[in-house]
């Protein structure tokens, strides 16, 4: 694996786990039972600890700060594995809240290590871990409904609602960039980036795979989470997270190779 694949990767994996993370409150575990919080543990786990993984061998090597953010937050996801209940305590929330706040300093400090401080980086970071987060949320929770039938579709509704704002706040930021970026990369004879074809076939997939198909199928997922259709409901939702992961390995491979923000 190249140092440009491993980027790729290591931001992938660590976007989802954080974005995976923040969205675990959304839907109350009386509802779902604790089987649906250690669900999602597991993925925040294993994508964490591929994240360190590949951190691990990257150039440069982690700081003992990294190294200790890393070990704050795979400790404490296995205690929350091992000690949640149904009834989320406050002592599972002050571990919740410490959870994120590692999350965020690890991802500025893995940012400030890439040369310099890039804002804009951080803030795409964010925008990605949060559509990937609540993209990956309402599929794992429409997959649950098989195990609680009798779960009402309010839940997976709300989670659409807040996949919907996730979306269109990374396309408004998108859309701003494309705007910029469009009489140096898009123009016919373009040589920035990778080369006037290249760059429109991976801006064209970026928006119809990455923001197009999940808005559309997202609607169809809606309409049928109001005629109780889950099942058909939690299907979509598995084509929509795989449509998002593309957008987003496009994206991020835009960004790390080219600093387009798309």
């Amino acid at each position: 694996m190249n140092s440009h694949t491993q980027v790729i990767a290591q931001t992938f994996m660590l976007a989802l786990s954080f974005g995976t993370q923040l969205f675990g409150p959304v839907v109350n575990t009386r509802l779902t039972g604790v089987g649906f919080y250690k669900l999602g543990i597991s993925i925040v786990l294993a994508s964490l600890v591929f994240a360190f993984g590949l951190d691990f061998f990257m150039q440069p090597r982690l700081t003992n700060l990294e190294f200790g953010y890393y070990a704050i937050l795979i400790a404490t996801n296995v205690v929350g594995y091992i000690a949640h209940r149904d009834e989320k305590t406050w002592p599972m929330w002050l571990l919740y809240t410490v959870q994120v706040m590692v999350f965020i300093l690890l991802i500025f400090i893995s940012q400030h290590g890439q040369n310099e401080f890039n804002p804009s980086r951080v803030q795409f970071f964010f925008m990605t871990a949060l559509l990937l987060g609540i993209s990956n949320y309402a599929m794992i929770l429409g997959h649950y409904y098989l195990v609680v039938p009798k779960l009402s579709e309010e839940p997976l509704i709300y989670t659409l609602y807040i996949f919907w704002i996730s979306l269109f706040i990374k396309l408004t930021f998108s859309l701003t960039t494309l705007v910029w970026m469009a009489p140096t990369y898009l123009q016919e004879g373009a040589t920035a980036g990778d080369g006037y074809m290249y760059n429109w076939l991976f801006v064209s997939m970026r928006y119809l795979w990455g923001y197009l198909a999940p808005l559309v199928l997202s609607f169809f997922t809606f309409k049928l989470c109001k005629l109780r259709s889950l099942q058909s409901a939690t299907g979509v939702l598995y084509i929509v997270e795989f449509f998002v992961i593309v957008g987003e390995l496009i994206s991020i491979y835009l960004v790390s190779q080219h600093g387009l923000i798309l």
